[in-house]
């Protein structure tokens, strides 16, 4: 066992004299509660956290934070700190945090206890006093706490909101994506253009320093690729970059796609001193009848807080034909739609196989490079992945043009099973795209 250095003898002893004043003082209070005394983040409190917190993010099992109160207590000193710009940052006491189920309207409380254990203003420690059944919800808002924290003061990570996981790093150069020339320069100058130019512009014409992109395609043509080198590009201009996930669903939420998470981001971006790119993909999938019309004012910016720095929003879509004229047509809630299509020129599948392929490529391998054009980019990637793969299994050195052709003729007799299947399914019965809904291959 290492020995503890002097402000871990500290922070041991804080944590005990909090401790001991929550089994004494507070859970002798609430004998039928069954509560736990928890450690957890600072991010849970700092003033500006709480303070920012979406009140209309909904937690697992359908909470929402409501806001907290300080109580008196004789174990904590109640003080605040902050930060360069006069920003409250880290408090420390003793609070009541509030949330309410949205359900039935039932409130549930939870004892959050922060003190400083060090002389240099700087250390802290936190604790809280949670209801056992209400983990789960209380996990939710701890994590978003700590995403928001980490947004609030950007590192060289991309936040994501409402996802398993609070961040990630982005990994594609600008230079690796494969686009139409047009198209790609299109693309990075209307983001170079907003965030250097534009936000004075939007000023001065007295709107929201807010832009809205869209990317539709059909799948696999590289729209993900291209907001993660945006993303990483925005990371390196010391931007604060947010990723809204639908992969984590609430109690009521299906899809995880629902517009609290986007109202959260935007709030997140409003009270950012930088300025702010939001990536969100699969817009069609937020705009299902529950919450459209509230997607939709959110994009007009009416019903949404802005960051002065500015926000570009870069949206994703599979299924333009899926969202609303309202949002397609209406000028103002998206400026601009890039359509990223499949590859059609040969020297851009080529440049792609290339990529793929690495040092295995082979001048030989051009021979199956006109067969690419007219496929999205992720089958041109599985034709490569799916060779190198069999390539490690025969333990061979060298690609062949063979196996490589082989490889592709493979994946594009799956691709035509599945079509042929799917439209012989449509014909029996009656499937297709109405009313918005994506039909059976989506």
């Amino acid at each position: 066992m290492m020995n503890a250095t002097p402000s871990d003898g500290a922070k041991l002893l804080k944590l005990d004299v909090m401790g001991r004043w929550i089994e004494v003082e507070w859970m002798l209070r609430y004998p039928d509660h069954n509560l736990l005394t928890l450690l957890i983040p600072d991010a849970c409190i700092v003033e500006d956290v709480i303070d920012r917190f979406e009140p209309t993010f909904e937690l697992e099992g359908g909470y929402r934070f409501m806001g907290s109160e300080p109580i008196a207590c004789s174990a904590v000193t109640r003080v605040n700190s902050y930060d360069e710009r006069g920003t409250l940052s880290t408090r420390t006491g003793a609070f009541i945090y509030r949330f309410a189920a949205s359900a039935d309207g039932k409130m549930v409380e939870a004892l959050v206890m922060g003190s400083y254990y060090a002389d240099d203003g700087w250390h802290t420690v936190a604790l809280g006093c949670i209801p056992r059944a209400f983990m789960p919800a209380w996990t939710a808002f701890s994590n978003e706490c700590t995403r928001l924290a980490g947004a609030l003061r950007p590192r060289n990570e991309v936040i994501v909101v409402g996802g398993r996981e609070n961040s990630f790093v982005p990994t594609t150069q600008w230079d690796e994506v494969i686009l139409p020339a047009k198209l790609k320069s299109d693309i990075m100058e209307d983001v170079e253009a907003f965030f250097s130019k534009g936000i004075d512009v939007y000023k001065r014409l007295n709107l929201k320093p807010f832009r809205k992109l869209l990317l539709a395609g059909v799948p696999g043509t590289g729209k993900t690729m291209i907001c993660s080198a945006v993303a990483k590009w925005a990371l390196s201009k010391n931007y604060l970059v947010i990723y809204i996930s639908s992969a984590q669903k609430g109690q009521r939420d299906q899809y995880g796609s629902t517009f609290g998470k986007i109202q959260y981001a935007l709030s997140v971006a409003a009270y950012s001193a930088h300025p702010t790119l939001i990536l969100l993909e699969e817009l069609d999938a937020y705009l299902h009848d529950e919450e459209k019309a509230l997607v939709l004012n959110v994009l007009d910016g009416s019903e949404a807080s802005m960051n002065d720095k500015g926000t570009l929003l870069m949206a994703t879509t599979n299924y333009p034909e899926a969202i609303d004229e309202r949002v397609l047509k209406r000028p103002g809630r998206l400026d601009r739609i890039f359509i990223v299509p499949e590859i059609r020129a040969q020297a851009d599948a080529e440049q792609m196989l290339r990529q793929y392929l690495g040092a295995m490529w082979r001048d030989e391998h051009k021979a199956i490079v006109p067969g690419l054009v007219g496929f999205p980019g992720a089958f041109i990637r599985e034709v490569a992945i799916y060779a190198l793969t069999q390539l490690a299994y025969d333990d061979l050195e060298e690609l062949s043009l063979e196996l490589l052709e082989k490889s592709y003729k493979g994946l594009k007799a799956q691709i035509e099973a599945r079509d042929t299947f799917l439209t012989e399914r449509e014909r029996e019965f009656g499937f297709g795209r109405t009313n918005g809904n994506h039909p059976l291959h989506s």
